[in-house]
């Protein structure tokens, strides 16, 4: 693996937020992946970007795209869903991402909207850490791998997820200008 800035991709470019009234998921996105490059030791081929999900509820069919996924030895550890606003709008239907993406469930789920964050264990719901820096550092992850669980969703709760998931996409609250 060829060792290089991670952060060269965006050096220059500048973060601005589009003409959008407030500013979009997109432009969330890109100051969190440019913040977990220069100051969280990733590499670029560690993220996933705007990973997508077809949300069949038997219904309707979502098409979402999660904001952000931390991979690290095969795995995929760590769900960041990004957004203007609220974060506490956003945890339960991140968890609910977290809980369906992957036929086991993400163990760690952050939600944020650029300035302030919060860390959620994916099983339980219950939020571990607040602030405005709370994604782990790859090295804090690597030694937390261990204790980390890779459960798959009981059965009976997909269905829930879904509709759970759904409703929030009704709703309109993707975090999306429109």
């Amino acid at each position: 693996m060829t060792e290089s800035c991670p952060g060269e991709k965006f050096k220059g470019k500048g973060l601005v937020p589009s003409s959008c009234e407030t500013i979009n998921e997109e432009w969330v996105r890109k100051k969190v992946l440019a913040h977990i490059l220069w100051t969280k030791g990733y590499l670029l081929d560690e993220i996933e970007e705007e990973v997508p999900l077809d949300l069949d509820t038997g219904q309707e069919t979502f098409h979402l795209k999660v904001s952000l996924i931390i991979r690290l030895n095969g795995r995929r550890l760590v769900l960041i869903k990004c957004g203007p606003g609220s974060i506490l709008a956003r945890e339960r239907a991140a968890l609910a991402l977290s809980r369906i993406i992957m036929e086991y469930q993400i163990p760690l789920t952050v939600v944020t909207n650029g300035e302030e964050a919060a860390l959620l264990d994916t099983l339980t719901g219950e939020t571990l850490v607040c602030g405005a820096d709370i994604i782990p550092d790859k090295n804090t992850l690597l030694a937390q791998m261990a204790d980390l669980k890779f459960i798959p969703l009981p059965g009976k709760r997909l269905k829930l997820e879904k509709q759970i998931l759904a409703a929030f996409e009704g709703l309109g609250l993707q975090g999306e200008c429109r």
